[in-house]
């Protein structure tokens, strides 16, 4: 077991831009994983027969695209996006409410060690001897998401945890996307009421790995103003304010106005209540 300090190299760096994000974690397994390229996949303990036919045929196709695989080590989608992103030689990091020492649910030992033998990463902010609780559980989750490029929801009951981790990727700036459901299924209900709101619909995993290649010919081909760089390069997904950037730039706030003025109008970045931006 490692302990990796916030202020260590090897802390993954996307947690770093969460607000509440831990200050050490406790880790075993391939700590080269927390840098990776991930997708977390999460949803409903009580999952139908449908949800784990979807979690399994994401996970195994989104590993084998290099992608790792961030779960919950929960029974139902979570454990099925565990198994079978590791079916083609794939990578998965489980993230844990409770210590090394005190794995919940017990039925899923098995997984934690499997995991472990296929090289994989387990984590948690939790002393080895700190046993489950309720509030562990969906504190957890922000780091599940914060892991994340994006979170994928496969089915959630109503407040359910994987509901809870798709509001912490909406806060976080992650991208949510969810599998559609039956309107008569109670697993459904947060899937379908989020892609309402306008989380992105996806079907098969090629939706997803268009997504990243469609914004990667994006980042690649951002024509960003060269007076301009230095305040567009600290903007990021955590929301910024314009007295920050001065302070941070040692620019003038006339100056850091115009900037994010011009960065605005080309798109480049948002505007959100509270005088603050983040990059669009």
């Amino acid at each position: 077991m490692k302990i990796i300090k916030k202020d260590d190299k090897a802390y993954p760096q996307k947690l770093l831009e969460i607000k509440d994000l831990p200050d050490q974690l406790y880790v075993e397994g391939n700590i080269d994983l927390l840098n990776n390229k991930s997708i977390a996949i999460v949803g409903s303990r009580l999952a139908t027969e449908y949800g784990k036919n979807c979690a399994k045929l994401f996970a195994n196709e989104l590993s084998k695209q290099g992608f790792t695989i961030i779960s919950g080590l929960a029974v139902g989608i979570d454990a099925t996006a565990h198994i079978f992103s590791m079916e083609e030689q794939g990578k998965t990091i489980a993230v844990l409410g409770s210590g090394f020492n005190k794995i919940f649910p017990e039925e899923n030992l098995y997984l934690y060690k499997k995991i472990l033998e296929n090289n994989g990463c387990i984590i948690s902010e939790y002393e080895p001897n700190t046993e489950k609780s309720k509030e562990n559980f969906p504190k957890r989750n922000r780091i599940i998401s914060g892991l994340s490029m994006g979170v994928l929801l496969v089915e959630a009951r109503y407040g359910s945890g994987g509901a809870i981790t798709a509001k912490l990727a909406i806060k976080q700036n992650k991208d949510l996307f969810c599998i559609p459901n039956r309107i008569d299924e109670k697993t459904g209900y947060n899937t379908n009421l989020l892609i309402k709101q306008g989380a992105n619909l996806v079907t098969i995993p090629q939706d997803i790995i268009d997504f990243y290649e469609e914004q990667d010919i994006q980042e690649n081909n951002l024509q960003i103003p060269k007076q301009y760089e230095e305040i567009y390069n600290l903007i990021g997904q955590l929301p910024i304010t314009i007295n920050e950037i001065a302070k941070t730039t040692n620019k003038q706030i006339p100056e850091v106005s115009e900037a994010l003025f011009m960065l605005e109008i080309e798109g480049l970045i948002k505007s959100i209540p509270g005088n603050k931006y983040i990059r669009k």
